[in-house]
């Protein structure tokens, strides 16, 4: 009823039936070695930008932890400070340390020019 159709005979010139190096290296397959060379390459990317991502995240971490503890001994020296260059504190030392006394009204005496 229905005929198979009989392969023709290789040209003289012709390889015949394609080798496998040769259906490598054909367009398409190509074009999908270099789609997946593309993702390979973009996927390391990724990698890469989400370590140093991570990387620059605890550093930033680091360094807030840094200035937060900066800012608390900076406020304690300013109590501190405070605290040593008060009135009553200078006037305890003047007379303990440097056996200072406040004068008597009749031992100052104002100069005029």
């Amino acid at each position: 009823m229905f005929k198979q159709p009989t392969p023709k005979p290789a040209a003289k010139g012709s390889k015949g039936l394609r080798g496998p190096l040769e259906a490598l290296f054909s367009v398409p397959a190509l074009g999908i070695c270099f789609l997946m060379i593309g993702l390979l390459l973009s996927a390391m990317a990724v990698v890469v930008s989400k370590h140093l991502d991570r990387s620059l995240h605890i550093r930033l971490q680091q360094l807030q932890k840094t200035r937060d503890d900066l800012h608390v001994e900076w406020s304690r020296l300013l109590i501190e400070q405070g605290t040593l260059g008060s009135d009553p504190r200078v006037e305890q030392i003047a007379r303990e340390q440097l056996k200072m006394i406040v004068p008597a009204t009749n031992q100052i005496q104002v100069m005029r020019p």
